[in-house]
């Protein structure tokens, strides 16, 4: 099992996250690509929270093909186009994720690869 470090000795996590996770050296490891909201019609959802919604909905299907599953990520970065939508994307997040609160890195991009894409998500897993 990969073990979570939030340390007393520093600032607690901000939102549904770790500061760091351990993996045993046993583990098997999966790295996503990017993932953005499409849908299986290749549709995109209007709006952040439908986008991160749907993003982490297809990052779980990724995870589930390795036999993996929310537990098992370890680290999860995660990328914005405006500050504005930086807060509602970290609430759905969180909402998602509840306990599971693995590593997680957020950024503000000027662009992703297509102008209606809001957010992205890449995640690394790891499971024993």
């Amino acid at each position: 099992m990969n073990k979570k470090h939030v340390p007393d000795t520093i600032l607690p996590p901000l939102a549904a996250y770790s500061h760091g996770i351990e993996v045993p050296p046993s583990a098997r490891w999966l790295f996503s690509a990017g993932a953005v909201g499409l849908l299986p019609d290749g549709t995109m959802p209007e709006g952040v929270e439908a986008q991160t919604s749907s993003t982490l909905a297809n990052l779980m299907a990724i995870l589930e093909s390795a036999d993996m599953g929310i537990e098992d990520i370890v680290k999860i970065t995660t990328y914005v186009t405006t500050e504005e939508d930086y807060w509602p994307m970290a609430k759905a997040r969180s909402m998602f994720f509840g306990d599971a609160r693995p590593a997680s890195t957020g950024i503000i991009v000027k662009a992703l690869a297509k102008p209606d894409w809001l957010v992205e998500m890449e995640l690394v897993a790891a499971k024993i």
